[in-house]
């Protein structure tokens, strides 16, 4: 049977934790972090679903302090799903 989830805690995605711990170990915090950027849609405190077609996170629970190649910088308040945002 083929099912959807979303969780709202954790990462969806093994591959993409186990990439996050290594990148974590190695280098601290991430730079730039899913959490301020535009196509994070935070579940909770903690995670949320990346939106970004052209991540390879797109539809994936992150960590809010994960980050990738793609971030599109717009703070850590309300986002605006836009490859431009408008900044304050």
């Amino acid at each position: 049977m083929n099912t959807n989830k979303i969780l709202t805690f954790g990462f969806s995605n093994r591959v993409t934790y186990w990439e996050y711990e290594k990148k974590h170990a190695k280098y601290g915090w991430i730079e730039f972090q899913c959490g301020g950027c535009s196509f994070f849609a935070p579940f909770n405190c903690d995670y949320g679903l990346c939106c970004y077609t052209k991540s390879r996170f797109f539809k994936e629970t992150v960590f809010e302090h994960f980050g990738c190649e793609k971030y599109i910088h717009e703070g850590w308040g309300k986002h605006s799903f836009n490859e431009t945002p408008e900044r304050e």
